[in-house]
């Protein structure tokens, strides 16, 4: 059963994944035939590698960037080298935490409110190791549970900073917290009367990419934002994985034309908004 869906993506998506403007009609297709879970399955595998060519990208990708990370680290992790390739244009970029990164402080004997500090300190030196602003904790314990009051904080942020360029996990990434920050920002972009690009990230899995970044340049500066997370880097290495993860996806790029690179998956904000709606109401059926 599973075969006879790749297949059936397989033979849509082929004619349809020629360039990004392309992507609408090929969500439209995939999504009326392909349940959630078999979409899943095909991202996380890296189905599309091989035939999905994403478009190189270059910084500034708009005039204000804003990265929704749900965890402490997430930020360097997804987009880190994006980060620094915005900052070193000179236009805007900041950063919003979203969780307070301290589920399990029980069995590590702490307080959740010690475990919170520690994880946002780190995000704090990661920021500062990259000259970025100190970001913005807004240290909900839940996220299924906290959507409506923080999208309309993430709403509130979008309108003050005008941002152009969101950056939030990949919508079809197995981690929960990780998609309901996509309806989080999905229902904070309701609200929103301009154009706004929104990029889906890679932390747990690997994205459907139609855009990629090349950050050669910003390598150096993400792994020190990586090296920031102690607490995290304990558990498992992410700052090793990250970089083996970039430098894996400069095979998106002809020899010698790229070393390490970012991948997204980019959608304008309607498009993004009519996806995670039906996406979410996928899960719930």
């Amino acid at each position: 059963m599973i075969r006879l869906y790749l297949r059936r993506l397989y033979r849509l998506a082929v004619p349809l994944l020629s360039g990004r403007k392309q992507f609408k009609l090929f969500l439209n297709a995939t999504l009326g035939d392909v349940d959630r879970r078999m979409l899943e399955l095909a991202s996380v595998t890296d189905y599309f590698a091989g035939f999905v060519r994403p478009l190189p990208i270059k910084a500034p990708f708009g005039k204000s960037m804003l990265i929704l990370a749900p965890h402490q680290d997430d930020e360097a992790i997804g987009c880190g080298g994006a980060l620094v390739l915005q900052l070193r244009t000179g236009h805007a970029a900041a950063i919003v935490l979203l969780q307070d990164g301290a589920d399990g402080h029980d069995e590590l004997g702490m307080s959740r409110q010690a475990l919170t500090e520690l994880r946002n300190e780190e995000s704090r030196r990661a920021a500062a190791a990259v000259g970025a602003n100190t970001p913005m904790f807004l240290g909900h314990a839940g996220l299924a549970e906290s959507v409506t009051q923080a999208s309309q904080q993430v709403r509130g942020i979008i309108t003050e900073r005008r941002a152009d360029a969101i950056f939030v996990p990949f919508i079809l990434d197995a981690h929960p917290d990780h998609r309901s920050s996509n309806y989080i920002l999905a229902e904070a972009l309701k609200g929103v009367d301009w154009n706004v690009r929104v990029f889906g990230y890679e932390v747990w899995g690997l994205c459907i990419p139609n855009v990629l970044v090349v950050i050669d340049e910003a390598i150096e500066d993400k792994m020190r934002m990586l090296s920031c997370f102690t607490w995290a880097n304990t558990a498992i290495d992410y700052a090793h994985s990250t970089k083996g993860l970039n430098m894996y996806h400069s095979k998106m790029l002809g020899a010698g034309e790229c070393r390490f690179a970012e991948r997204f998956f980019e959608l304008p904000r309607k498009e993004y908004i009519e996806l995670v709606e039906r996406i979410r109401a996928a899960g719930s059926s």
